[in-house]
């Protein structure tokens, strides 16, 4: 009688760890396939597509300003005419006229012009990539250090910044948003106006 109590006493149990095993299991499964179906998303994000590969071409011919390989018209070629947006440095509209003058003025003030950007290992980081909106159009948003130093002041200058490029149907940047520290391109007009003052 002993002995059957106790094979009875281990056949309950492993029924029992069976019945486990196939909770855990189930519930595992449940939670993995939860885990891969698509939730509710606001936007698509790449980081390979034309959008984000024009603005990577756009910083690399800034840089490029006033060698052979900078190509004067490449910021009117994606730029609309109708081009507006924000700017943190109060006293500087954002239009497609200042959108072009950018890379001229930039490098009338500064030397050694650098930026952060996708591949490059400069230990300092960032990020450029477009997302794909399904309610607020298309965007492409850059974060990154920006490096100069003043042609006027000699300050040597290291900004992170973050920049937003709103795109319209037809391909071309319709918004522009630029959150940057202006008292270094503030201190490095003043010094440019003092200097042509005092010639």
């Amino acid at each position: 009688f002993h002995c059957k109590m106790m094979r009875f006493f281990y056949i309950e149990l492993l029924n029992q760890l069976i019945t486990i095993k196939k909770f855990i299991l189930l519930t595992i499964s449940i939670l993995f396939t939860a885990c891969q179906m698509p939730t509710d998303s606001i936007a698509i994000v790449k980081t390979d597509d034309d959008k984000t590969q024009a603005i990577q071409k756009m910083f690399e011919n800034y840089m490029a300003y006033g060698t052979d390989s900078y190509d004067a018209d490449y910021d009117q070629s994606i730029v609309s005419d109708d081009l507006t947006g924000s700017n943190s440095i109060p006293g500087f509209e954002v239009n497609k006229a200042s959108f072009v003058a950018t890379d001229a003025e930039h490098h009338a003030l500064f030397d050694n012009i650098s930026m952060w950007l996708p591949g490059s290992d400069d230990g300092t980081g960032g990020g450029l990539h477009t997302n794909y909106y399904n309610d607020f159009g298309t965007w492409t948003h850059y974060w990154g250090t920006w490096t100069g130093t003043g042609k006027f002041t000699g300050n040597e200058v290291t900004q992170f910044i973050h920049l937003n490029y709103g795109w319209n149907d037809e391909g071309k940047i319709i918004y522009h948003n630029i959150h940057i520290d202006g008292k270094d391109f503030w201190a490095e007009v003043n010094a440019a106006e003092a200097a042509s003052g005092s010639e």
